[in-house]
């Protein structure tokens, strides 16, 4: 199985040690959660991950591919959901999305046809046309998501995905996830603090902290733990809040 690898990779900028020798493995197909509190280094992470900057110390591989030799590479096979969602807010939906498909290198006939698959999988069909200016929060986010996965990307780095989407929005976006991971394969790299759509959704996680990985673990094997239970429920946030306790106690 191909995999994503980072190891022992360090970041500064200036005195600030942004990541500090971090270790990751990612296996293709995961739905993997980057947690940890602002500041933690997940942003960055990606970042690294993109080949938008380049690491002091470590080596990071991509499917094999190095990020920064291999750049454009790389980020042709990624889709991208940040949490500023950059998109031409005067222009239509429509035409936000074929302005991205040209840069992707999609024909126009495929990126019609995408276009509207999208649109309707994320009950924006009637917006097709609209200008992207006055659109809520959460419908300017469902644009940014079509945008990431117009030209099916192999991986998909989301920063806060369910933020400002509505519990529908929510739990829609949940299951196309899924079905990208199991049925394509596809990679799927998300940094969130809503730890109740982590637990539904991913596979595996870990927890940033200052920049170093502190904990990974798959979420199977932490449901089979009698430690993180709630009432007799495996409860993320009771995992999560331990390992902040135990890390500030020391």
């Amino acid at each position: 199985m191909k995999k994503l690898i980072f190891e022992e990779v360090t970041k500064t900028f200036g005195v600030v040690k942004a990541i500090d020798q971090l270790n990751l493995q990612i296996t293709e197909g995961d739905v993997y959660g980057l947690l940890g509190h602002n500041g933690s280094g997940k942003t960055t992470t990606l970042r690294l991950l993109l080949g938008l900057l380049e690491p002091d110390r470590g080596n990071i591989s991509v499917y094999g591919k190095h990020p920064i030799k291999d750049g454009d590479a790389v980020r042709r096979i990624c889709g991208v959901l940040s949490e500023d969602v950059g998109l031409y807010e005067p222009l239509s939906v429509y035409d936000n999305l074929m302005y991205y498909a040209d840069i992707y290198g999609i024909s126009p006939i495929e990126s019609n046809r995408r276009i509207d698959e999208l649109l309707g999988q994320f009950d924006l069909s009637d917006k097709k046309h609209l200008p992207v200016k006055g659109f809520s929060t959460g419908m300017k986010k469902k644009v940014a998501l079509i945008r990431a996965m117009l030209h099916k990307p192999r991986i998909l780095l989301l920063d806060e995905p369910t933020n400002g989407l509505d519990p529908v929005s929510t739990a829609d976006l949940r299951n196309m996830l899924l079905e990208l991971a199991q049925e394509r394969g596809t990679t799927i790299i998300m940094t969130t603090h809503n730890l109740e759509e982590v637990q539904k959704m991913c596979n595996k996680i870990s927890i940033l902290r200052k920049g170093q990985n502190i904990f990974t673990n798959s979420i199977e094997a932490l449901k089979d733990s009698s430690n993180y239970r709630a009432h007799g429920q495996f409860r993320l946030e009771k995992l999560y809040m331990d390992i902040e306790k135990e890390r500030a106690e020391n």
